[in-house]
């Protein structure tokens, strides 16, 4: 392990608790080596996708908690809180305008004591799973896999053999089987690819659930009108018993199957994502790290919105928020309300405390959000990148799935 290596996984640690994945490593490293300073690139790391959907304070420093923020990379790096003292010392310094970067590795570096020894324990367990992932056929990085192999590390030796043992039992893909069902042949070239990267994508969900079941999703092509890059959704809808005006409500069948361990389908699959756009348009990547042209549209972003769809981002509703067919509403339904279509929110209990209000739904159609920068938001730029965010999560919870806000900033 390089100094340049064991400096970059720091950062990735401080910030998400996390090892970094090969391509992103290999990316900071390089910059490093070009001569771009440690401080400019921790720098870098909080103005990305994963900082800011996971640190209120980095997305709006005004209504987010700087205490919250610090105390999170504290936990990242260390496993405790930071005393009063340097809570309050660190403030101070962001108050005066330091850069957070430079926060970032000035923390790591005035590590001593038992702090060093859990920060370094860290850093070497990451850079094992990098090797892993580098070395091993057919083996793909994955951000729970990633969160994993650090999460039990702290000052003992014992630890790190027992994460290098947890490293032996990785690459399971969260119990997702991927089916390309094409029969004109479009996404053949790019089959690899495009299981990659979305088990990547589910893996942004998966990292947030408290219990898994076996998930088969089928791939397939269908040309679709301008504009449309990838539809979606649970291949089985299945009566929950409750009522709900008047209507029976209903949740996904992959829902279902995360709830009770049931697989209501049996073998056929339980979701369908559909590529409707020339998959030469997207590029198709495995990591939120890796580079992302401007020019074309970003897979892993596609995969995870329409991932989204299938988990229970759906509805029975049209844009105006009247039933599409009788007699039954989605559970999503259920937390849907106002007329016309400019005022449909969600006012699911969980998303409303993690928005700190009614959750605004999209013009075009309720199953999606009206904030443009969120993953369930209805379109994506070329260019662009998304990820799992607090409200995304939230909205899961209200829904009954088994998921926790456990990972993001100021949720316990």
């Amino acid at each position: 392990m390089t100094a340049s290596n064991a400096l970059i996984t720091q950062i990735y640690i401080g910030y998400f608790n996390r090892a970094p994945d090969p391509a992103g490593l290999n990316y900071w490293t390089g910059n490093l080596a070009g001569g771009m300073s440690i401080a400019a690139i921790a720098e870098s790391f909080s103005r990305q996708d994963e900082a800011v959907s996971s640190y209120a304070w980095l997305a709006n420093p005004v209504g987010g908690s700087i205490d919250a923020f610090l105390t999170s990379v504290y936990n990242n790096l260390f496993n405790h809180a930071p005393d009063a003292a340097g809570l309050s010392y660190w403030k101070g310094e962001l108050a005066a305008g330091k850069p957070v970067g430079g926060v970032i590795i000035d923390i790591i570096s005035g590590a001593q004591g038992g702090d060093k020894m859990v920060i370094d324990n860290k850093v070497a367990v990451a850079q094992s799973y990098v090797a892993r992932i580098g070395d091993t056929t057919g083996e793909i990085f994955r951000i729970g896999d990633a969160r994993r192999v650090v999460a039990d590390i702290d000052t003992s030796s014992i630890s790190v053999t027992l994460a290098q043992q947890v490293l032996q039992n990785l690459g399971t893909g969260n119990g997702l089987t991927i089916t390309i069902a094409d029969s004109t042949g479009t996404l053949a070239p790019f089959d690899a690819a495009i299981r990659d990267s979305l088990a990547a994508a589910w893996d942004m969900w998966a990292v947030h659930f408290t219990r898994t079941a076996p998930i088969e999703l089928e791939v397939t092509f269908q040309s679709s009108a301008p504009g449309v890059l990838a539809f979606a959704g649970s291949l089985v809808e299945i009566y929950t018993g409750e009522i709900f005006d008047g209507r029976r409500l209903t949740q996904t069948g992959v829902g279902v199957e995360l709830v009770t361990g049931r697989d209501p389908n049996g073998s056929t699959p339980d979701g369908r994502i559909t590529i409707a756009a020339d998959p030469s348009r997207l590029v198709f990547r495995d990591s939120v790290d890796a580079p992302m042209p401007r020019d074309k549209f970003d897979a892993l972003s596609i995969f995870a919105h329409e991932l989204g769809h299938v988990l229970g981002f759906r509805s029975n509703l049209d844009s105006s928020g009247r039933p599409i067919q009788p007699g039954f509403l989605t559970n999503y339904d259920q937390y849907v309300t106002g007329l016309p279509a400019s005022n449909l929110n969600f006012l699911g209990p969980n998303a409303v405390e993690a928005k700190g209000g009614a959750v605004d739904l999209a013009s075009s159609g309720p199953a999606h959000l009206g904030t443009s920068g969120d993953l369930m938001a209805s379109s994506l730029g070329a260019g662009q990148t998304k990820v799992v965010g607090v409200l995304d999560i939230a909205v899961l919870q209200d829904l009954g799935l088994p998921v926790s806000l456990a990972a993001f900033d100021g949720f316990a």
